[in-house]
């Protein structure tokens, strides 16, 4: 590649990153709501004691800067040692930027709207796989999250007293997430967006 088509591939990639944010920035409180029921899911399963609800709380500085606020309800008693417990019907709060949590979709996008093919069809073809891929990303990464920062909220408590509460496997998920996780799984999922495009467009030649 030489460096003319490295600096025209550049300004595209930075465009498509412009646009798809704008998107996100427009579009991102219907997309949010679109996705509550399978981010509740994910999040019973994943904390089976807590009976989640989601809403979406506008930012003070911008009307189109929302945060995604959960709610969480305990359901039986949560030990966290020996001496402490959260009682039922405690509600337990916490927030996730909503910018900040589609990221992955915006970076997915973002590749595979620069990456060359040969035609529209294919253009097409993969984008579709993008936001498959991308929205599977944030079913991985969001409901993490929103748990982990309660677990961390009272985690000090826990380990104040004896037998302290088992830290969930949802937390160092969360924390790999938040130091760039992030990141690396919306590149991974645009990869793979590609391999599945060049197979599936292979199987079609052979067939």
């Amino acid at each position: 590649m030489s460096r003319r088509e490295l600096f025209v591939l550049t300004l595209k990639g930075l465009l498509a990153w412009l646009v798809l944010s704008g998107l996100v920035l427009y579009f991102g409180e219907w997309l949010a709501k679109g996705l509550f029921p399978l981010l509740k899911a994910v999040m019973i399963s994943m904390a089976p004691d807590l009976s989640p609800s989601l809403n979406l709380l506008k930012s003070a500085q911008s009307q189109l800067d929302y945060s995604i606020e959960l709610s969480a309800w305990v359901l039986p008693p949560v030990y966290l040692n020996a001496n402490h417990f959260i009682p039922p019907g405690t509600e337990l709060k916490s927030s996730a930027h909503l910018l900040h949590s589609f990221v992955p979709l915006v970076i997915e996008g973002s590749i595979l709207l620069v990456w060359p093919v040969q035609s529209w069809r294919q253009r097409l073809l993969l984008l579709g796989l993008g936001l498959l891929t991308a929205i599977l990303v944030v079913m991985a990464t969001l409901p993490a999250q929103l748990l982990g920062k309660l677990e961390i909220s009272f985690q000090d408590i826990a380990e104040s007293g004896s037998n302290p509460r088992a830290i969930p496997w949802f937390v160092d998920w969360m924390v790999f997430c938040e130091l760039g996780g992030r990141w690396l799984l919306g590149i991974a999922s645009a990869w793979l967006c590609i391999q599945l495009q060049r197979g599936l467009m292979k199987f079609e030649v052979l067939h």
